[in-house]
């Protein structure tokens, strides 16, 4: 999205539900970013500039940018970049979501119980992943779609309806009865509950664990991208 105003992205940034937004500039501008924070915007921030200076990056991240990168980033270390913003943002720092029994391998797009592959297509384990990634959040199947469908054509919202009864029937022949908690007219959410190791379970004890082409650059203009939950693909 380009916006026109300060005001327009702060309303954008609390009105929806962005994993983190990236700003391109010609050079590292603090006043932008300076009235997101002012507002109490916590949404991560990275700062993509052409003409970059170590002064510049240390004022935008003084500021309260949570990365800055010159405009020749190879597109490999942004997206590792961004993924693990999003990851330390929504409290993982590592590429291994381990939510009680469930396993979910980032790097490797594979979703685990007690060890054991779930059987999952593209977008279904994209669903999960977001899912795993935002736990203790409501997601609405618009955030979903956008999350995705990115930058594409989207389905109609029924499409997240169907791929959800079919992650429930995988994960229940898996001895996960509930994965999901539904509400209905709002969203989803994933039951952590339902995660819980069989012993702890049984011992009252809650077993959820919380660990821990190509281009040679990337395109200047103005503007700010807002990017989806889990939605990198679009940069």
């Amino acid at each position: 999205m380009t916006m026109s105003g300060p005001e327009g992205v702060v309303e954008t940034l609390r009105r929806s539900q962005y994993d983190i937004a990236v700003i391109q500039q010609v050079a590292p501008d603090v006043k932008l970013l300076r009235h997101i924070r002012n507002s109490r915007v916590p949404t991560p921030i990275m700062i993509i500039a052409r003409d970059i200076t170590a002064a510049g990056v240390a004022e935008v991240l003084s500021v309260g940018a949570d990365d800055c990168v010159p405009a020749s980033v190879d597109p490999v270390e942004l997206l590792a970049r961004l993924r693990a913003i999003i990851r330390r943002a929504s409290g993982h720092d590592s590429l291994t979501l381990q939510i009680g029994r469930l396993t979910v391998s980032v790097d490797r797009r594979e979703a685990h119980i007690d060890g054991k592959p779930v059987p999952l297509t593209k977008r279904e384990y994209d669903i999960v992943e977001l899912l795993a990634l935002r736990k203790g959040q409501v997601l609405s199947k618009e955030a979903v779609l956008d999350n995705l469908y990115a930058g594409q054509s989207e389905p109609h919202g029924k499409v997240i309806d169907v791929m959800i009864c079919q992650i429930r029937k995988k994960m229940r022949n898996m001895g996960i009865e509930e994965p999901f908690t539904t509400l209905w007219g709002i969203g989803y959410r994933l039951n952590e509950d339902a995660f819980i190791p069989l012993g702890a379970r049984m011992n009252g004890i809650d077993g959820s664990v919380h660990p821990a082409a190509r281009e040679s650059s990337i395109p200047v203009t103005a503007g700010i991208k807002m990017v989806p939950s889990g939605g990198l693909d679009i940069l």
